[in-house]
């Protein structure tokens, strides 16, 4: 009795305790919830958001990228090379902005230098030249250019006075672009004429016009060939009513062709040139050779001297500034090209040697063709190397001597083409390369 008396009380407290809503407000089944309390949230979340760090942004930067390169594969490749390129040609241009403010900087403190340029000697012991116009004889340059000077101004007289004077303005004037100017002056005043005939002022010339003053009055054989078109000097009134004194072209005595054919002549003319004289000496099987240049190259005036040890002090200053590679290649380059002429031996394999002079720029072929004129049977042939060997062939008989490295001095080795030298050494190797007559007074 006394359980079921705790059964009920029990009970009793349970439906109190429902009614006053201690254990909260009754519900439905499958109806939604509206009241009790929201759900427990973490305590981070609950807390303020915060700005990540700079090494966080940096590893999700990061991650982005290799997100995206996963995604993305080629195309992102593509992108980053791009990119490196760019800065590649970025970091080049900087770097030839620094080249070219180094050689700036050099050039404030030293000045312009001017390029040295001098003549190796010829196998005679100097360099000479030939015109077939003036003679046979061989001289220096200034002595020929001298000659040739002369001539042209004896054929004045000799009945084609105008063609002369298109020779003398062509030979005897320089630079070349001054040359070119006059000749443009001249023939605009021609062809004005040509154009106009019957225009008396394209037929006046003043003397004192600063155009003419500038361009054509100051070269030699300008004169000449105005006379040689038909041109006199009178004195013409001025625009002010004084005299002044004119080139005029009459017009009874003008031949137009022949006017038209002196400009033409003016125009396509070039100057009279003298070759190189090679100067070229046999030398014996045995005989010494000297494998250094001549003692007059080296000889110098107290002059010369005096520039020489400026120079040597100029280049130790010069060394002791930091300066780029490229700077340096380009003084290097700037040696180079300081020779107008170099001396070039052959040696024949029966032990024979001819030598020769020959200018800096003169290509390979040019020695190939000397060797030629000098063999007693002229075959196709090579020239190599003496040291290493190399044969000169295809695109390096194009080349000029100063780009194969054969400046100031150099020897070089005959030899035949495969098929020749094939049948040479079938026949025993037995053959005269060069011919008899330039080995006779040696032998003798």
């Amino acid at each position: 009795m006394a359980d079921k008396i705790k059964a009920f009380f029990k009970q009793k407290k349970a439906e109190a305790k429902f009614k006053t809503g201690k254990l909260g407000s009754g519900q439905k089944l499958g109806a939604a919830s509206t009241s009790g309390p929201a759900p427990r949230q973490p305590a981070a979340a609950r807390q303020e958001r915060q700005h990540p760090s700079q090494s966080a942004q940096h590893a999700g930067a990061a991650a982005l990228n290799r997100f995206a390169s996963q995604e993305d594969g080629e195309e992102a490749r593509r992108r980053r090379q791009q990119a490196k390129i760019k800065e590649q040609a970025r970091l080049e241009l900087e770097k030839e902005k620094q080249v070219d403010a180094e050689i700036a900087k050099v050039k404030e403190v030293y000045g312009e230098k001017e390029e040295e340029v001098v003549e190796a000697p010829s196998a005679s012991g100097g360099v000479y030249f030939r015109c077939a116009l003036v003679g046979e004889e061989a001289c220096t340059k200034e002595e020929m250019r001298s000659r040739i000077r002369e001539f042209l101004y004896s054929q004045l007289e000799c009945g084609e006075r105008g063609l002369t004077a298109v020779l003398i303005i062509h030979t005897c004037n320089s630079p070349r672009d001054r040359v070119a100017a006059a000749i443009d002056t001249l023939g605009k005043i021609v062809g004005n004429i040509l154009a106009n005939p019957a225009e008396p002022k394209f037929r006046k010339i003043r003397k004192s016009n600063k155009a003419y003053q500038g361009k054509v009055a100051g070269l030699e054989g300008t004169a000449e060939f105005l006379e040689g078109c038909g041109f006199v000097t009178r004195q013409v009134e001025g625009p002010e009513g004084g005299l002044e004194e004119c080139w005029v072209l009459p017009g009874e005595e003008t031949d137009l062709g022949a006017l038209g054919t002196m400009v033409e002549t003016l125009r396509g003319a070039e100057p009279v040139v003298a070759e190189l004289d090679r100067g070229t000496r046999v030398l014996p099987p045995g005989e010494k050779v000297d494998n250094k240049l001549p003692g007059d190259f080296f000889a110098h005036s107290g002059e010369e001297v005096r520039r020489e040890q400026e120079r040597r002090s100029d280049e130790v200053e010069r060394e002791g500034m930091l300066r780029t590679k490229a700077m340096r290649e380009r003084e290097e380059a700037r040696g180079r090209r300081k020779y107008r002429y170099c001396l070039i031996r052959v040696r024949f394999p029966d032990g024979w040697l001819v030598q020769g002079t020959f200018a800096v720029g003169e290509p390979l072929a040019a020695v190939s063709a000397w060797v030629a004129d000098l063999l007693e049977t002229p075959l196709p042939h090579q020239l190599a190397d003496s040291v290493t060997g190399r044969r000169f062939q295809g695109e390096a008989e194009d080349a000029a001597l100063v780009d194969l490295g054969l400046v100031p001095a150099a020897l070089l080795t005959f030899c035949w083409d495969a098929e020749i030298e094939a049948e040479v050494a079938a026949a025993g190797g037995q053959v005269n390369y060069l011919r008899e007559d330039l080995k006779g007074d040696l032998r003798a």
